[in-house]
Order: structure tokens, then C-alpha cells, then sequence
């Protein structure tokens, strides 16, 4: 976990340890500081530097890999959810970046109000580029509330709310020893002076079995199980960030193993003796490694997410009849054709390529 005073990321959580050549790269592209996140090899790091610890990289991080030091997005939600309290970075958040889609949409469910988040201060920030990914945020948990039938939104407006005179002394002096470059970020001069996080050594996980479990998909799950919305209601995969539903082309898969091998929520997992792939909806992240590292090309995305399997269902994906190969011995999936394993098969072609290129 590297230290970072206000933010770190704890990289154990991080989905390149579970597939080094995830082609997931969000914090990269969402930091407004150049070079503040960068990546070494597979690994992700923060430069503790540059880091003005907005939270833009939590808020996008599909695995929650990135934690805050003295403020919790979720208890923010839940507070915002029964006092009406506007969101903004004068207030009660680092930046408004720093709530995930899945956040905004927990606390609209669970509030009797819009959700009211403070842009006023974003175009003079110096982190304002953030403003087009706050919005698309916004539209995003909006296109969610909408289908189940919610009449609470996420809003935006410009209020410009402030701090009570009281504080401005008090935040002054904290924006001349935090530096000209984090002049935006009020919320950390008016947060407690807490202990850094103490920097521990990466330790290797064993990602079969350790999986990643995410606040905020939890709150996410509990939010819309209290609001018990209609279970045949339909999303489209293509609008949603943080969720795909899944097909296996079953005469295609070989039941290597690998895609729930390394799924890092657990969202794909083995069935009765490994024959079977299971895939729970609710657990996955989208974060898209299954699809990259299938041998087979053999996952597809479902093009609409059904609530109702979302919250509720277990699916089968493939099912599998493992049987001996006749040659080698190597149990294989049999799929009624052949009783050769694949790599049988591919030797028996290659000796017939060569016996016709000697011919």
C-alpha cells in the first residue's frame, strides 16, 4: 500500500494482480494531475508528489482499490441520503470526482430528494477538467433511476456554497503548506489532522482464492433490495459502467478454468466437480479481464441486464462432460464430435499438413 497522506492505493485490490495485462487503465485516464498515477511494469503507483488526493481515481476504480484517509464515500451517501445535504468540495467531499455511479445512484434510492451536487467551484478549479466526468456520471446514475422508475435524480447546479468565515483562516493556512496546485481541494483544510497510512510491503494474494470485496457494490446491492424496484426492469450493457451481464458459446469453451480462475470479485466461479461455470451478476465490475484472457474467445457481453438476475440469480453459463482423450489420456470437454483433446487434434492436423507438404 503506498502512503500517500490523504489517499493510497492499496494495490493488492487492484485488478493487474489479478491479470497483469488488464487492459483496465481508468485512474490513468481520469487523473487531472499529469503523472501523479502512473504505471511501472503491470503495477499501478502514486506519486505522493503530485497527488492532490481529489479522489477523481477511487471514483472510477472498479474495484475500489483506492482508499481515502479520514473520509468514507459511503457514509457520506448515507448521510446525504436522510439530512438533504448538498454535495460539495467546500463541504463534505475532496471533489466530487471521488462518488462512483454507483454511489450516486445508492443515494438517490435511498434519499426522498434529488441528489444535489455542488458544481459551482469546478470551471475556476484548477482540477476542473473533472466537470465533464462528474457529469458523465450524473447522466449515467440518471439513465439507471429512470428504468427502475425512481423520481429522484442526481442534479447538478452551481451554487459556489462556502465555508463559514470562521474557517477561512483555518483553510488559508492549510492551502499554503498543501501548495498552489491543491488551491481547490477546501475540503482537506477543514478535515481533522489524522495519522498517514502506515506504507506496507506489497504481499503476493492467492488470487483463486482471494477475492476483492467492494463497499460500494455492497451499498449499491442493499440500496435497490430496499427499493424492491420491478425484477423484469432492463438496462443497457453498453450504458452502464460498472456491470455486464455474460454468455459462454458452450461449443467453444474447453472448461480450462481460467476465466474464474482469476475473475477478481468471484463473479465467475466452478459448479458441481468444475463441470459447470457459474456467473453471479452482482459481483461483477465489468472490469472486462475474463473477455481478455479467454483462450478461446468464448464470453460474450448480453446486450440488456435483467434487475431481477442482477440481484437475485446465479446463472449457468457452460456446462461441461469432461472425457478421456483417447490418445493422450487428458481428460477434455467432450462436445460429441471427437473423441481427440484439442491438442491431440492439432498434432494429428500438423502431421497431415507435413505428410502433404512431403507428398
Amino acid at each position: 500500500m503506498k502512503k500517500t497522506g490523504r489517499i493510497r492505493l492499496n494495490i493488492s485490490e487492484c485488478v493487474r494482480i489479478y491479470y497483469r495485462d488488464s487492459s483496465c487503465s481508468e485512474c490513468l485516464k481520469v487523473c487531472p494531475v499529469n503523472g501523479a498515477i502512473y504505471q511501472d511494469d503491470y503495477k499501478v503507483f502514486i506519486n505522493n508528489e503530485l497527488c492532490v488526493s481529489c479522489g477523481a481515481c477511487s471514483g472510477v476504480c472498479p474495484s475500489q482499490a483506492f482508499e481515502f484517509d479520514g473520509f468514507s464515500p459511503e457514509e457520506l451517501v448515507k448521510r446525504i441520503s436522510t439530512t438533504e445535504e448538498t454535495v460539495s468540495c467546500k463541504t463534505n467531499i475532496p471533489c466530487l470526482s471521488a462518488l462512483s455511479v454507483e454511489h450516486l445512484i445508492a443515494a438517490a434510492l435511498n434519499s426522498q430528494n434529488d441528489i444535489v451536487l455542488d458544481t459551482g467551484h469546478c470551471r475556476e478549479c484548477f482540477i476542473g477538467s473533472l466537470l465533464e466526468e462528474i457529469e458523465r456520471k450524473k447522466e449515467e446514475a440518471n439513465y439507471v433511476l429512470e428504468r427502475l422508475g425512481v423520481e429522484n435524480r442526481v442534479v447538478t447546479q452551481e451554487l459556489s456554497l462556502q465555508q463559514e468565515k470562521k474557517e477561512e483562516k483555518k483553510r488559508r493556512e492549510f492551502l499554503k503548506n498543501f501548495g498552489k496546485a491543491a488551491a481547490g481541494l477546501t475540503f482537506w483544510a477543514l478535515a481533522p489532522r489524522l495519522s498517514s497510512f502506515e506504507e506496507e510491503d506489497f504481499k503476493p494474494k492467492n488470487i483463486v482464492e482471494e477475492k476483492v470485496n467492494i463497499p460500494k457494490r455492497k451499498l449499491l446491492i442493499e440500496s435497490l433490495k430496499a427499493a424492491q424496484p420491478e425484477p423484469s426492469t432492463q438496462l443497457e450493457t453498453e450504458k452502464i459502467s460498472f456491470t455486464s451481464d455474460k454468455w459462454i458459446d458452450n461449443s467453444k469453451c474447453t472448461n480450462c478454468s481460467v476465466c474464474y480462475n482469476v475473475c477478481p470479485t468471484g463473479a465467475l466461479k466452478p459448479g458441481e466437480e468444475r463441470l459447470k461455470i457459474l456467473f453471479e451478476l452482482k459481483l461483477c465490475i465489468k472490469c472486462g479481464i475474463c473477455h481478455e484472457i479467454c483462450p478461446e474467445d468464448c464470453l460474450h457481453l448480453e446486450e440488456k441486464i435483467t434487475l431481477g438476475t442482477f440481484l437475485n440469480e446465479t446463472k449457468v453459463l457452460a456446462e461441461h462432460v469432461m472425457i478421456p482423450c483417447e490418445e493422450c489420456l487428458v481428460p477434455f470437454s467432450y462436445k460429441g464430435d471427437t473423441t481427440l483433446c484439442p491438442r491431440c487434434r492439432q498434432l494429428e492436423d500438423e502431421i497431415r499438413d507435413l505428410l502433404q507438404i512431403g507428398e
